[in-house]
């Protein structure tokens, strides 16, 4: 029950009211904080808008051609070669091909998701943006810093 209706306040807008809710329900005087974010965790959140931003670019690529035969790929196709040097000139190889693995090559058309191999051959699914950075942090702990 608390947690229903902690979750119908946004936490964003109002600690206050958070905190009256806490208060309320358990009868005590609380204290609501938010927790600052590392400079790992706003890498990590950026490089999820990043992968998030460029699959829509593939989604409407997809979509205009589908809807109005417009081919956007070609179009696209010098900026995304850009954003995948300085991916690689960031990240480095090995990171770079995971990158674009999960970009290019996990998706099928049907909505499946292709495995990647790790070095002992285990398959892994990447099931969105954080499961790949948190790959990359495997790979390269480095990244995170």
């Amino acid at each position: 029950m608390l947690l229903t209706q902690i979750k119908q306040i946004n936490m964003a807008d109002n600690f206050k009211e958070v905190q009256t809710a806490v208060d309320n329900m358990l009868n005590v005087k609380s204290y609501v904080r938010r927790k600052k974010k590392t400079q790992s965790d706003k890498k990590k959140e950026m490089f999820v808008q990043m992968v998030n931003s460029l699959d829509e670019i593939f989604v409407r690529q997809g979509l205009m051609y589908a809807d109005m035969d417009v081919d956007m790929f070609k179009y696209d196709e010098k900026f995304l070669a850009v954003i995948d040097v300085m991916i690689y000139f960031h990240f480095g190889e090995a990171c770079s091909d995971v990158i674009a693995f999960y970009l290019y090559d996990r998706q099928n058309p049907d909505g499946t998701l292709n495995p990647i191999l790790d070095e002992n051959d285990t398959e892994i699914i990447l099931q969105n943006p954080y499961d790949l950075w948190n790959l990359l942090v495997m790979i390269n702990p480095k990244i995170q810093d």
